[in-house]
């Protein structure tokens, strides 16, 4: 059988573990994190429990997560959770984010998915 695990109900060490370790599924993503290049301008009108969208835009030519207030962008979302982030906002699941510490401009957030009725 060579080095395949292989458990009593007859399925594959490989099956268990399916895609990275990292591939958490798009509506259990929760990020918490701050703002990345906050927009004074915007987050000045920001406030502890407000809440943000999360969207996609770029910079660069690149595809970026931001956080939006008023259809403005307020930062961009830095994460190592990013990358995966990003790829669930291209498959369609939406998600929000929950100001949870404001010190200037710094702006802390609890990024969640926002749940189908």
């Amino acid at each position: 059988m060579g080095n395949v695990m292989s458990g009593t109900d007859g399925r594959l060490f490989r099956d268990y573990t399916a895609g990275a370790p990292t591939e958490t599924a798009c509506d259990t993503l929760y990020l918490q994190t701050q703002l990345a290049s906050p927009k004074p301008e915007v987050v000045s009108e920001i406030e502890v429990g407000d809440t943000l969208g999360i969207g996609l835009g770029e910079i660069d030519g690149n595809v970026v997560a931001c956080a939006f207030w008023n259809r403005h962008i307020a930062g961009g979302i830095a994460s190592p959770k990013v990358i995966r982030l990003i790829a669930c906002l291209q498959s369609g699941t939406n998600y929000s984010a929950i100001v949870t510490a404001k010190t200037g401009a710094q702006i802390s957030i609890k990024i969640s998915p926002i749940k189908e009725e």
